[in-house]
């Protein structure tokens, strides 16, 4: 590693380091979830998430790469990830920073109000956005743990923590498994969660929030279950933001000091390795093999660029000193509009007591149900204010197979979530069900009103925005559900 040369201490590398950062984890998305493959939005995705891994310092890379990213995954919706859900509204926030700082720089070069000691323009948008970000940040992981406050969470019986460990236990040999670990895994699963995101609040205590954050999601992401290592990573890139300044000049001035062919070096085998396990994902699917051994792969492939990430994140906590942009002006708070953002994402979470959506809530693995008046909610009520979670449906027969699905495992599910998938179906398709305790038969070859409706597909935008779970009946407890 070079020495950095004289004079470039004011460089500020923290939102190239951002970029290059969020660029990663959208390959980790990519070798996660296959889906981008097929569709000219995924191409699209690829494209500008390699101009960004390159150019992780150009302002015009990182806008195409943010407008790919919210293009490719607003088409997938609702069918995402909750991460994904929340990286798009990170997503937002910084395409939304970046036009409101352009534009305030526009601004100030027409009022002949620029000056030398103003800060660049990425420093700007850095700024600006990190105070946003981590709030969204916090808001998330908070909610995470809110909804595994209910009394199916701390059920041993069918926790999703308890069944999780399991889970985890069955593949990785030196996770001690048992009845002794039940209460151990669901409130340590509580009190961590709890704990990183207060550790966020304050600058003090944000390097051993990001310390534990590490470390916790590195175990969680050793879990076979489709993804969680995708969370994981992006996580790990939106750890930048609550790095101490020093710190995280000091990792992106190290990045920057590298010679040029060490750099092109990297940044190829990281790309290498991403397309290595693309081939072999392709070649496991092909076999027979199946998602979990391309689930393998992927994590196979993410797992050295994660410990890469967290000793580059130690090194900095621990080496990071000064402040590189000491004598420069600071930039001005967000613009107050833009925290309309971080309200989004609290919606977004508070939607289950909200009578809305009960997925992509940040609800994941939490056993939570609010539904008819059926909330195992320890103390937080849900307001009846839209009647979608109180109009439920039990499939009794259908000649669809989804439909049929539904009926063998008992599950009920939101009239809502029932009108979606029935209004994709076949031709000749007749359903048998109960909605709200009274039975009914639906066909398409009806011109009933009832089955007229349940035939007939939801507004786009609705469709888009609204998304329910379906869930055990009333008598049984919640099981773990994603």
């Amino acid at each position: 590693m070079t020495t950095p040369p004289e004079g470039t201490a004011r460089a500020d590398f923290r939102l190239p380091m951002l970029t290059l950062l969020l660029a990663v984890a959208s390959l980790t998305h990519m070798v996660s979830f296959p889906w981008w493959m097929g569709l000219v939005s995924g191409q699209l995705l690829l494209a500008a998430t390699l101009v960004a891994v390159f150019f992780p310092g150009s302002l015009l890379a990182l806008s195409a790469f943010l407008l790919a990213s919210l293009t490719y995954w607003f088409g997938r919706l609702p069918a995402v990830p909750n991460h994904i859900l929340f990286e798009m509204l990170v997503h937002l926030t910084l395409m939304a920073t970046v036009a409101s700082s352009l534009v305030a720089a526009v601004w100030r070069w027409g009022r002949k109000r620029h000056t030398d000691a103003d800060a660049p323009l990425g420093s700007r948008v850095f700024e600006q956005a990190r105070p946003l970000i981590i709030t969204e940040l916090i808001v998330m992981y908070l909610f995470t743990v809110i909804h595994k406050l209910n009394h199916d969470f701390l059920n041993p019986a069918v926790s999703c923590a308890v069944s999780m460990h399991h889970e985890l236990a069955a593949v990785v040999p030196w996770v001690p498994d048992g009845e002794w670990t039940w209460w151990p895994t669901i409130l340590g699963t509580l009190l961590i969660e709890l704990a990183i995101p207060l550790l966020f609040l304050s600058r003090g205590t944000r390097t051993a929030g990001i310390l534990l954050g590490l470390v916790f999601h590195i175990f969680l992401a050793l879990h076979p279950h489709g993804g969680i290592y995708s969370f994981s990573g992006l996580l790990f890139a939106l750890y930048a933001l609550l790095l101490p300044d020093a710190s995280l000049r000091w990792l992106g001035g190290r990045w920057q000091w590298l010679p040029l062919a060490a750099r092109i070096g990297l940044t190829l085998a990281v790309v290498g390795g991403f397309a290595a396990a693309i081939v072999l994902q392709m070649m496991a699917y092909r076999n027979g093999r199946g998602f979990l051994a391309a689930n393998a792969i992927g994590f196979s492939a993410w797992l050295p660029l994660a410990v890469l990430i967290v000793l580059g994140y130690v090194l900095a906590i621990a080496r990071g000193r000064g402040d590189g942009l000491a004598g420069q002006a600071r930039p001005a708070p967000p613009w107050p509009l833009l925290w309309l953002f971080p309200l989004l994402v609290l919606l977004n979470g508070a939607c289950p007591y909200l009578d809305l959506k009960t997925t992509t809530a940040f609800s994941m693995f939490s056993n939570l149900r609010t539904e008819d008046g059926h909330n195992n909610h320890l103390f937080l009520p849900r307001l009846p204010l839209f009647g979608y979670q109180d109009d439920l449906v039990e499939v009794l027969e259908a000649n669809d197979p989804r439909l049929a699905g539904l009926a063998r495992s008992g599950d009920l599910l939101p009239w809502f979530e029932f009108r979606r998938i029935a209004s994709t179906t076949q031709p000749g398709t007749r359903i048998r069900c109960r909605r709200n305790g009274e039975e009914r038969l639906l066909s398409r070859d009806d011109d009933s009103a009832e089955s007229r409706e349940a035939f007939t597909p939801h507004p786009w935008w609705m469709a888009k925005l609204l998304v329910f779970r379906p869930i055990r009946p009333f008598g049984e407890p919640m099981t773990c559900r994603h």
